[in-house]
């Protein structure tokens, strides 16, 4: 096998993630895409005058971007509450996880939406080439660990072997594309990609190393062992993370019927915008004329508007005639659209329907399941990817980064207000936490002893 080859899961897949990434992207990477996301009109038309009108077709045609409003929505849910971080010394992931400037936060607000939008990704932390731990004047010149996300497309090959009584992966494939200035023209850069290989050698000891593709061309780098405090690592300091769970195998795409719709729906919006300008323009129309009624009016010219009186002869008729709109393209759109509703478009509306307080926990626990889970594994893969930050590091053992999972913002009544409000005055609670109920419809989480 090559560096290049892909596992077989990964080539199943890959066209679901990519249409996932074209969607949550919006309207102008579908568009892009012409005739993989909207069919010709008459595929077996290869004329030039074909060609234009689907252009036509396709430039009136109308991309909701609901899938890619669900997505931000959803991020934000879990994230309107800041995250939990107690950095215990390694503070420089706040401002700057990855080394590119992505804050923690990000990084794991990025990671809940490839988790949303693919289903599946990874973590892996990276450190440059040193003897021991990094001191406090090395992380100062940039020489620390860095946490780096990666998303379904970038891994592309995996694999798993028995060591001792216990599976571990013992190779990882990342794909990653950059750019280089193209050695014979300063002025023009050229797309390179890069294979990023992980891997645990004959003696089970963690290596790197790393193919360049120019071009058609591979070159292969001299194998790399990282070292914690002078030993070889004896794991991949990479965790895969799922929607449902934090393995290597395919979970489901949380928002991938939503998505599917969402074509369905630009198919029908191209129809009805197609529609709408053939026969959106009102008709003139005039009926009961005999021929020479007909000629004379082709002689004379026929001029429209209230200034313009038309002469017609008795018992004859003028009228204009349009399009209704109940169109079966449009009905089509509006029931989809309905349906996209369902399947979550609008997680944050509320409804003013009354409903019953079990009604109302069991609805949210529902609505809610999904992303719940999607962030319990990203805060486990923290667990992870802090561990090995603080090995490489040589201290923040006790590093921790946990997202909040109680999303739902909830409802206080009146008399619930006036509870709190006594609780209050007679010294039990104070105006803080009070403060807190009233703004976020929670009590707060606090310790005993606060």
């Amino acid at each position: 096998m090559a560096v290049n080859d892909v596992n077989r899961l990964y080539s199943e897949n890959l066209d679901r993630w990519q249409t996932m990434d074209d969607v949550c992207n919006g309207a102008r990477t579908v568009k892009v895409a012409t005739v993989k996301y909207l069919p010709m009109t008459h595929a077996c038309d290869d004329s030039t005058e074909n060609r234009a009108r689907y252009d036509a077709y396709l430039k009136r045609s109308v991309f909701y971007p609901v899938t890619k409003e669900t997505l931000q929505n959803h991020v934000g849910l879990a994230f309107s509450e800041d995250p939990t971080f107690e950095p215990d010394g390694m503070d420089f992931l706040k401002s700057d996880a990855d080394g590119a400037g992505t804050s923690i936060y990000q990084l794991n607000q990025k990671a809940l939406g490839v988790l949303l939008k693919q289903g599946r990704g990874g973590f892996f932390v990276d450190y440059p080439p040193t003897e021991n731990g990094a001191s406090r004047a090395d992380v100062a010149k940039g020489i620390r660990p860095v946490v780096i996300l990666y998303d379904a497309l970038q891994i592309i090959n995996w694999r798993t072997k028995k060591i001792g009584g216990v599976y571990k992966t013992s190779l990882i494939v990342l794909l990653e594309k950059t750019t280089q200035v193209d050695p014979t023209d300063e002025f023009k850069e050229v797309d390179v990609k890069v294979y990023r290989v992980l891997r645990l050698d004959d003696l089970n000891r963690y290596c790197i190393q790393v193919y360049t593709e120019i071009s058609g061309k591979i070159e292969a780098s001299e194998i790399f062992y990282p070292l914690i405090n002078g030993k070889y690592g004896e794991e991949i300091p990479f965790i895969p993370i799922g929607s449902q769970a934090n393995d290597f195998s395919i979970d489901e795409i949380p928002l991938e019927g939503l998505a599917e719709i969402n074509l369905a729906h630009y198919r029908n919006s191209a129809e009805y915008e197609n529609s709408v300008f053939i026969c959106g323009q009102v008709q003139p129309v005039m009926t009961e004329l005999d021929e020479d009624w007909r000629n004379w009016l082709n002689d004379q010219g026929i001029k429209l508007g209230s200034m313009t009186p038309l002469l017609l002869p008795k018992g004859s008729k003028f009228e204009y005639i349009q399009a209704k709109e109940q169109m079966i393209a449009k009905e089509a759109m509006d029931g989809k659209m309905d349906y996209m509703e369902a399947l979550g478009a609008k997680v944050l509306d509320k409804t003013t329907a009354n409903k019953t307080a079990t009604q109302v926990t069991e609805e949210s626990a529902t609505q809610h399941s999904v992303l719940s889970l999607c962030v319990s594994n990203l805060n486990e893969a923290a667990e992870y990817y802090l561990k090995w930050c603080a090995m490489y590091h040589g201290s923040g053992d006790k590093a921790v980064f946990s997202i909040k999972q109680d999303f739902a913002r909830g409802e206080i009544g009146l008399e619930e207000l006036k509870f709190y409000q006594s609780e209050v005055v007679r010294g039990a609670m104070s105006n803080q936490t009070f403060n807190e109920i009233k703004t976020t419809g929670k009590v707060p989480e606090i310790s005993f002893e606060d």
